[in-house]
Order: C-alpha cells, then sequence, then structure tokens
C-alpha cells in the first residue's frame, strides 16, 4: 500500500494547501482524478490497538525502511499542527493561513525545522 499511496517528500508540495490537499481529499493523478486520501488510509490501517490497549505499527508504512519513517514524519507534522491549530477554533483555512505565513517564502522543509522541536526537548502543545 505504501508504494502506490505514499506521500511526497515535503519539497515536492508547494504549499501546505497542497500537502493538506493530499491527506483530505487524496493526490492529484493528471487524467485520472484522485487517489485515495491518506486520511483514509490512516484511518482504516493506521495506528491500532491490539487487545491490550497498546498500539501497533501502521500495517500500510513500512516498518523498517528509514526513508519511509522519515517521510511520513515530515508530512504528518504538518497535519498536526493543522489539526493543532483546528482544536483551538480555527477552521483548517485559517490554520492553513496562519503556518503559510510563518513560512514567509520559505519551503516546507525549512519551515519544518523551525517549527519542530528540538531532540531532547519536550514540546507543551498537543
Amino acid at each position: 500500500v505504501w508504494d502506490v499511496y505514499k506521500p511526497l517528500g515535503l519539497g515536492e508540495y508547494p504549499d501546505i494547501q497542497s500537502l493538506w490537499g493530499v491527506w483530505e481529499e487524496g493526490r492529484r493523478i493528471d487524467g485520472i482524478g484522485r487517489s485515495v486520501p491518506l486520511r483514509l488510509i490512516e484511518e482504516k490501517w493506521g495506528n491500532l490497538k491490539n487487545e491490550n490497549g497498546k498500539g501497533t505499527f501502521p500495517v500500510w508504512r513500512p516498518r523498517n525502511e528509514t526513508s519511509a519513517r522519515k517521510t511520513w514524519s515530515n508530512f504528518s507534522f504538518f497535519i498536526n499542527e493543522v489539526e493543532k491549530r483546528r482544536r483551538q477554533g480555527k477552521s483548517t483555512q485559517q490554520a492553513i493561513e496562519e503556518l503559510e505565513q510563518l513560512r514567509n517564502g520559505k519551503s516546507l522543509n525549512q519551515l519544518y525545522k523551525s517549527l519542530r522541536p528540538k531532540k531532547g526537548s519536550k514540546s507543551t502543545d498537543t
């Protein structure tokens, strides 16, 4: 499933709206339409709980592939940033616009590096 539906690297998205569109509506496929939204794939095969209530590794993503983990981590970081702002009462569009203002012409990779918590520090936002 990963090989077909995996998100692109951050450098391949022109903006946060495009990245969010892959999550909500699916990736645009020229001449065909759209792929399945990643949100639906993650809901179906994402972080599942076993009988003990503990999480299991998502079955749709490769378990031991560093590049896949990094790609998903970078992609989901921005999904979580939009969702965090939605929990604060903002609309999806307001959340995306706020992140675009923070981006201020930077690449998504640069914005990611400026927003993510530094290793060893604890984030207070959830």
